[in-house]
């Protein structure tokens, strides 16, 4: 309301009364209660808008509090070390045709995706991998060494020793690992060849540990083992596969924690492939 508008409006008989002072004292009162007015309307234009930007705000932190959880898992100091390791073994020849015979694993379940590790035991396209890898999948794709995603067909499932026995259809003869028949022995030098976090195809190296470690049933590794390693192969020096990863533990150590790798040892491998693996 202008000064004009607002004199306008107390020429009313109701003022006529007023002294001049008393009028003058009216369009102050007025003018005041209008300016707090427009205040109160600024400040209420302007609270949506200081809310959208601070929800805003909100959301982007989280975003790139994500974003950095995810690169400090992929790129964390170990994780580096382990791909410095993987590179120098992939110079040696013997390993990259061991790299052929190994797989990975994807699939759509009741709870999304998911990526995994196999490997074939054989030039016809049967693979081992983990239960809990293929589990309540959906569908399973088995992408092999040269890019090629095939379908794999699950024949043959054990919770209990956490094996899986997957077949795919293709072009044959596939590269394949054979399984060792004479258990192996802790000190024996071994490699472990998957898909740990992010990366597919990375060859780790250790050894066999002490049957104490692991309570006597699973074979333990000194090699590092991460989220994707299940279903890799535990490779002896002689190219033979003595164990299957499914698992890593964490051991309580003075004034430190170790991390060992659980595989399903040879023998129930073997009990495993005698009893579902078809003959052929």
């Amino acid at each position: 309301m202008t000064d004009k508008n607002r004199t306008d409006h107390l020429y009313d008989e109701q003022y006529e009364d007023l002294s001049y002072e008393e009028f003058q004292e009216l369009v102050a009162e007025e003018a005041a209660e209008d300016g707090d007015k427009s205040k109160k309307k600024e400040t209420k234009r302007k609270k949506p808008r200081w809310s959208i930007r601070i929800i805003a705000v909100f959301i982007s932190l989280i975003m790139v509090f994500q974003a950095a959880s995810m690169l400090f898992d992929t790129f964390r100091l170990d994780a580096l070390e382990f791909l410095q390791t993987s590179y120098r073994l992939s110079q040696n020849e013997t390993i990259q045709q061991w790299k052929e015979a190994v797989v990975t694993i994807s699939g759509e379940g009741p709870e999304g995706s998911s990526k995994g590790t196999g490997f074939f035991i054989n030039k016809e396209g049967y693979l081992l991998t983990n239960h809990h890898v293929i589990e309540d999948h959906y569908s399973i794709g088995v992408t092999t060494e040269k890019g090629d995603v095939l379908k794999g067909e699950v024949l043959a499932s054990n919770a209990d020793q956490d094996l899986a026995l997957v077949k795919v259809e293709g072009d044959q003869p596939y590269p394949y690992l054979p399984i060792e028949e004479k258990a192996s022995e802790a000190g024996e030098h071994i490699y472990v060849i998957g898909n740990p976090l992010s990366f597919t195809k990375i060859a780790n190296e250790g050894t066999v540990l002490k049957k104490q470690l692991t309570n006597g049933r699973a074979l333990g590794i000194s090699a590092p083992i991460y989220r994707g390693n299940s279903g890799s192969p535990v490779i002896s020096e002689q190219g033979k596969v003595i164990g299957v990863v499914y698992a890593k533990r964490k051991l309580a150590r003075p004034n430190r924690q170790e991390s060992i790798g659980l595989a399903v040892p040879l023998a129930e491998v073997n009990q495993f492939l005698e009893e579902e693996l078809p003959d052929e």
